[in-house]
């Protein structure tokens, strides 16, 4: 979206327009890996729709289009340039070195930004970068603020608050990008914790879960889902869904499935998801689980679906399954809940909070274990959920008021650094 003077006013009258810069790094999706970042391209996508002027730019590695490097070779083929749901996205090249290059992401990210946010500038003249994680969007973001005289917003998501911070080398950038950012968002109350024990001044921290697209997820007769997913109508189904990946437990909820059958025979296990480009697949683990116990007829590995698909499973499944061992705001969570789906999940990030509003949405597990797991969900799949109930709930919490959060924040932001050149 475009808009021809910073001065104009958006639609509800609350703000001057604004233009900003979302410094994402490889964190956001692409035609080539469309699935990658979406919870950073939804936000963005709709603080964009709200008024907000918005460029994307996003530095991504460089790797030569060489295919039997089947886990980077993809990186090769995303578009310099491209429109991802009305957003323009710019895409500099930097080069990352294998394991040591993380040490000085930062700066490379930085490198590459700077030159793509100098061309720019001239015709879009930015008042606040926003930054998606603390590292190495967030550390690279306060250095471009200082380099463009502009304020900058760090978003901390997960283990970029949660497990980078304690790292050496990277540890005292992040630290320092904390102290230093003019204002700080975490989606959930335990990421706006941590920043606080890192340095960050609490009054700059603003809690902001993410939202959910309550038209893109909604419910789907069960039946009907089923047929379309060519799933078994019989048999009781728990979801799980995410990056295949030792945090996300789903070797733990193969563990746990023996002993949920002992009281439901025809319960069954789908997971959704394929491999996460930056680490090993985790597939070889959970099957080796599979064949140990003899599910093979039981546990459904789907892989990678597509958006548009996942109402469909969200509305086919019985319960949602997050064994989590760390978390920020979970869109799988906020999905499954708009399409009345309840989950059973593991007391990580804003997980607990979210599902405390009220029972109806879930059950939180007292500690990440296969035996927790299947105690929890054996109580949900002994109830019967009101999928209504939980719909109208979560239709409080879709993206816009999100993004009408996110636009105070960054308000405040460029108040506070006007304030601080005059003083």
């Amino acid at each position: 979206m475009s808009v021809t003077s910073t001065e104009s006013r958006h639609s509800d009258g609350d703000h001057p327009t604004r233009r900003v810069v979302v410094l994402a790094g490889g964190g956001f999706p692409s035609k080539v890996q469309p699935v990658h970042g979406i919870f950073v391209k939804e936000r963005v996508k709709f603080v964009a729709q709200s008024g907000v002027d918005t460029r994307v730019v996003a530095p991504t590695p460089y790797f030569p289009p060489i295919k039997r490097f089947k886990r980077w070779y993809p990186w090769s083929q995303i578009p310099r340039h491209e429109v991802i749901d009305g957003l323009q996205v710019s895409r500099p090249r930097y080069l990352l070195l294998p394991k040591i290059g993380g040490y000085w992401h930062g700066k490379l990210v930085y490198g590459a930004a700077k030159g793509t946010m100098q061309r720019l500038q001239p015709e879009f003249d930015f008042d606040l970068i926003d930054a998606h994680f603390a590292y190495p969007n967030g550390v690279a973001a306060v250095r471009l603020g200082k380099r463009f005289d502009k304020p900058v917003v760090i978003t901390g998501r997960g283990e970029d608050i949660a497990r980078f911070p304690d790292l050496p080398v990277i540890g005292p950038q992040i630290r320092q990008a904390l102290r230093e950012a003019t204002r700080l968002i975490a989606v959930s109350q335990e990421i706006a914790d941590r920043m606080e024990s890192f340095g960050a001044n609490p009054d700059h921290i603003t809690v902001i879960a993410n939202g959910v697209d309550t038209t893109k997820f909604c419910p789907v007769p069960m039946i009907e889902a089923r047929q379309n997913l060519d799933l078994p109508s019989d048999r009781r189904l728990i979801l799980a869904c995410g990056y295949r990946l030792e945090l996300k437990g789903f070797h733990l909820l193969v563990d746990a499935l023996p002993k949920i059958r002992e009281q439901f025979p025809d319960a069954m296990v789908a997971i959704v998801g394929g491999q996460a480009r930056w680490a090993a697949d985790f597939l070889p683990t959970i099957q080796e689980r599979i064949n140990a116990h003899g599910l093979e007829d039981h546990v459904l590995i789907a892989g990678n679906r597509p958006q548009d698909e996942l109402r469909y499973w969200y509305s086919a499944a019985d319960v949602l399954s997050i064994n989590s061992s760390r978390e920020g705001s979970p869109n799988v969570l906020m999905e499954a809940l708009a399409c009345g789906l309840p989950a059973v999940a593991t007391p990580v990030g804003g997980i607990p909070p979210l599902l405390a509003e009220d029972p109806v949405l879930g059950h939180v597990l007292p500690e990440r274990s296969a035996e927790a797991a299947a105690a929890g969900l054996i109580k949900i799949l002994s109830e019967t959920p009101d999928r209504a109930k939980i719909r109208a709930h979560i239709e409080q919490k879709s993206w816009q008021k999100t993004a009408r959060s996110v636009r105070e924040v960054f308000e405040q932001a460029i108040e506070d650094y006007q304030r601080t050149k005059k003083g």
